[in-house]
């Protein structure tokens, strides 16, 4: 969703179906990008590795720097997530609230 108003304006229904589709994808975000990237820096970090030598300084920090960018849309994206959540509550009160008049 471009903006918050956007969010608001839109059916409850297609608003739960858009958000169930964006909680997929982070979902997919987490599972197929986050985790490995954290393992890749977890068996980095290990004082022996498995392959023999010992990391350079470049690849740590090449690895720190992947994660940072791929925590940083992560958690832009589950802000715009919880947002869509906030959008849904609230459509939810108005209704229960005109249910109630």
């Amino acid at each position: 969703m471009a903006t918050d108003k956007n969010a608001r304006r839109l059916p409850l229904r297609q608003l739960l179906t858009h958000t169930e589709k964006h909680n997929r994808d982070l979902a997919e975000l987490l599972h197929s990008d986050l985790t490995p990237k954290i393992a890749d820096l977890h068996e980095l970090s290990q004082p022996v590795r498995r392959r023999g030598q010992y990391p350079t300084v470049t690849a740590l920090g090449n690895a720190l720097g992947q994660l940072g960018t791929l925590g940083s849309d992560f958690l832009k994206r589950l802000d715009e997530f919880l947002e869509e959540l906030d959008a849904i509550r609230d459509h939810a009160n108005r209704d229960r609230i005109e249910r109630r008049h």
